[in-house]
């Protein structure tokens, strides 16, 4: 059998570098390097617990849905553009979250697995990288924008969600837009992401689901 090519991240994008955790990675047998940075936010913020519904976007190759399911015996839904291999546990769609239809097919998951809401919205997402910062921090602040409108629609009372934006002037703001929903908020860089990259983790936890 063809060993499985390690991919870095998705949304469209495939770095697959050599360092330490791309080889720690192919040890343990996980599809992604990504997936120490989930465990490595797991362990130090316990955001998902054994039985939360979890969705997951921009989960191809699958490095993070490998973690979850080891963290929850709740239903799992994985969202990406891009194809992704079946994972035990594990329900995937191919789509678009910028598209609006995309809340139906969320909707139809969670009716059939018997939930309201999830306990946690998680997000690796990120389009694919153009070598400008600036265009960068833009794109990971219009996806994370999207992430945390699903959250206002999909996310349960005290859930927690953490998603993914390159660091920018836009940051702060949107942490200050975004928390007053929450009981807490951070910004966590794991040790897993490089330290010549912008990347950082947006935490929320303790949502304040509003009353109509």
């Amino acid at each position: 059998m063809k060993p499985r090519r390690l991919q870095e991240t998705h949304w469209g994008v495939d770095t697959d570098r050599r360092d330490s955790y791309y080889f720690k990675a192919k040890q343990k047998n996980f599809r992604s390097r990504a997936a120490f940075k989930l465990e490595q936010i797991q362990k130090d913020y316990g955001i998902i617990h054994r039985d939360d519904a979890v969705l997951e976007i921009g989960s191809s190759p699958g490095g993070w849905s490998e973690v979850v399911v080891n963290e929850t015996h709740g239903p799992v839904l994985a969202l990406d553009i891009a194809r992704m291999e079946q994972i035990p546990g594990v329900h995937f769609i191919r789509a678009n979250i910028l598209r609006t239809e995309v809340e139906s097919e969320i909707r139809t998951f969670l009716r059939d697995s018997g939930r309201e809401f999830f306990q946690a919205i998680i997000s690796d997402a990120m389009s694919k990288t153009t070598g400008h910062h600036d265009l960068d921090h833009s794109a990971s602040f219009m996806i994370g924008e999207r992430v945390m409108q699903l959250c206002q629609v999909f996310l349960a009372e005290n859930g927690n969600a953490l998603l993914k934006q390159f660091q920018g002037d836009m940051t702060q703001g949107f942490k200050k837009k975004w928390e007053s929903y929450f009981d807490s908020s951070k910004i966590v860089k794991p040790k897993a992401s490089r330290d010549t990259s912008s990347e950082i983790y947006i935490l929320f936890k303790g949502f304040r689901r509003l009353v109509s």
